[in-house]
């Protein structure tokens, strides 16, 4: 996981993202780039919709992973994909 990521950088790699793909940002850089009060997550998931993506919390990383828009003709997720980034 990458430690101090920018909301540029994080916009660029999620971009960046191929369907089914998974992004782990740790959970310093979550808390820094979206808070810790209770409209974080609501403000992650936001962000992360933008980019095609849904986030996920984890036991010390938030996840994001790209919508698959080809899977059954519409945007949904790949259950068991390989690609994992961190």
């Amino acid at each position: 996981m990458h430690r101090n990521l920018i909301l540029a950088e994080l916009r660029s790699r999620l971009d960046r993202l191929g369907g089914g793909a998974v992004l782990a940002i740790s959970d310093h850089d979550y808390e820094r780039l979206f808070g810790i009060n209770e409209v974080a997550a609501a403000k992650a998931a936001q962000f992360a919709s933008k980019h095609h993506c849904v986030s996920i919390p984890g036991e010390d990383a938030v996840y994001f992973r790209k919508l698959n828009s080809d899977a059954y003709g519409s945007a949904g997720l790949v259950q068991d994909a390989a690609a994992m980034s961190r």
